[in-house]
């Protein structure tokens, strides 16, 4: 039978162990609440006499400074931009503001110009469909190219992660410089192959050094406010698009798509170097250097059905956002409208997306985050099947563009906090990358809708219009299973 010191050392050694896990400070405090091994009396009786007297007080003082001692890195911070636990000072001081609604802002920034460009690529697709490339891209070829992008965000996500030790600055500035190079390149594109080399994989790899390190820099400065923050940077997806559309149209048809990508690339440039300036890491950079690289893929998670069923969801909705955005352009003249409605258009889409995405994202931290994507997913399928349809006019074109462009994006401000409800804040890191890079999938939307359009009679929209609604409905039906299992059948619930 084990003596009360053996009993002693033992949980106390189990304790250091514990927490020596977290931080190493941590195990050196519990080792001198242990004592050290040579100060113990030789004398077996003697120990066991203290051992008796001091029990009590021992125990209870010992068992409060170590349950302190967990206490202390226990933390609403999560882990997404690091592979090991956060300095102890780093987790308890988040600032939930102060100088993060800076880096908040310099995510605006980089929102702002990827996205903006992104949203305006119908645009260009429109413009070289009618000049440069007419007669040697099909719609479906240079539709691909918008997905291009995309899908290179998104499958060079895990390489910014590999490069987190670097500093989130570093990687900021690395995608700015990537993300212009890509659109000067683009400006002598004369073969649709150059379009997918520049401003496909070029500008998206630029695109996954600004993502990733907004969407890991965040937690850094956030808590209980950070879907707030993502909601902010959100916004500059939907505002990029509304300044740069028009933008974009109006450089096409004054000075032609050669000087309209020259002029973006210097914008997107000085834009993203005041983003640089801004940004800034919590972590010590002593501390981020000292990390190991490890893998940013978990497949374990793969073993969670939660996680699954949300990556199947997610990825179904998110397969009718890019149709809209690129069509618009090629729908409206479709319909009869000038260029310059059709890009009108297309910045109130885009601006009620900024909006959206604040002011729903803000009430997803109320009703719940995966309430508000089941919504408004639902919402967006039923817009693409009971209004665009029938848009045979500006005025109802109008009408979808707003009430779709409100809806439809809250994907990239929700899919952070809901991934961390599902898999665990510990495991946030591995599982935002498995998130954003089979998300890439989904990029596959806007090619799959050109294919629907070619097999349909007289190259008419109806086959688009219901797959984008479809999508939409099908993914929000998943995740609504989703809510089932995470509330346990209460679909009341608040999650």
């Amino acid at each position: 039978m084990n003596s009360p010191q053996e009993e002693s050392e033992a949980e106390s050694g189990n304790d250091a162990t514990i927490v020596g896990q977290q931080t190493r400070k941590n195990s050196i405090n519990l080792r001198n609440l242990r004592g050290d091994e040579s100060e113990k009396p030789s004398n077996p009786t003697v120990a066991n006499q203290n051992s008796t007297n001091d029990n009590n007080n021992d125990n209870n003082n010992n068992g409060v400074e170590i349950e302190n001692a967990i206490e202390r890195v226990q933390t609403n911070a999560d882990q997404a931009s690091v592979v090991e636990a956060l300095p102890k000072d780093v987790c308890n001081n988040i600032p939930d503001g102060g100088y993060g609604w800076a880096i908040a802002f310099a995510g605006f920034l980089a929102y702002f110009v990827m996205f903006g460009i992104v949203t305006s690529y119908g645009i260009f697709s429109y413009a070289y469909a009618t000049s440069t490339l007419q007669g040697k891209a099909t719609t479906l070829e240079l539709m691909t190219v918008g997905s291009v992008i995309n899908v290179s965000l998104n499958v060079f996500s895990p390489l910014t992660v590999l490069l987190a030790r670097l500093g989130t600055r570093f990687n900021y500035g690395l995608g700015a410089i990537f993300t212009s190079l890509g659109l000067f390149l683009a400006s002598l594109s004369t073969e649709v192959w150059h379009l997918y080399l520049t401003q496909g994989v070029l500008f998206g790899f630029g695109c996954s050094f600004l993502y990733m390190s907004i969407a890991t820099v965040i937690p850094q400065w956030f808590t209980t406010r950070r879907a707030t923050a993502m909601g902010i940077c959100s916004a500059g997806t939907g505002l990029g698009g509304l300044a740069i559309s028009p933008l974009a149209n109006s450089l096409i048809e004054k000075y032609g798509i050669h000087w309209a990508h020259i002029i973006l690339g210097f914008f997107s440039l000085g834009v993203c170097a005041l983003g640089t300036i801004l940004m800034k890491d919590r972590l010590p950079r002593s501390y981020v250097k000292k990390q190991p690289i490890k893998s940013p893929f978990q497949f374990s998670l793969l073993k969670m059905p939660n996680f699954d069923i949300w990556l199947v969801g997610s990825v179904i909705s998110l397969l009718g956002y890019l149709a809209p955005l690129f069509y618009l352009p090629k729908y409206a003249a479709h319909i009869g409208l000038d260029p310059t409605d059709s890009s009108n258009l297309l910045s109130i889409l885009s601006a009620m997306g900024a909006v959206g995405r604040l002011g729903l994202g803000y009430a997803g931290d109320k009703i719940g985050r995966l309430n508000m994507f089941i919504i408004t997913s639902i919402l967006s399928g039923i817009f693409s099947y009971t209004i665009w349809p029938f848009a045979t006019s500006f005025n109802i074109l109008l009408v979808y563009c707003v009430l779709w462009g409100l809806t439809s994006g809250l994907y990239y401000a929700l899919a952070a906090p809901i991934t961390a409800s599902v898999v665990g804040m510990d495991k946030l890191a591995p599982g935002l990358t498995m998130t954003f890079f089979l998300s890439a999938i989904a990029a596959m939307g806007a090619p799959i809708c050109a294919a629907i359009q070619e097999a349909t009679p007289g190259n008419g929209y109806i086959g688009i219009q219901m797959f984008n609604g479809s999508v939409y409905i099908c993914g929000a039906l998943i995740c609504l299973y989703l809510k089932y299992r995470v509330a346990n059948g209460n679909m009341l619930a608040r999650c």
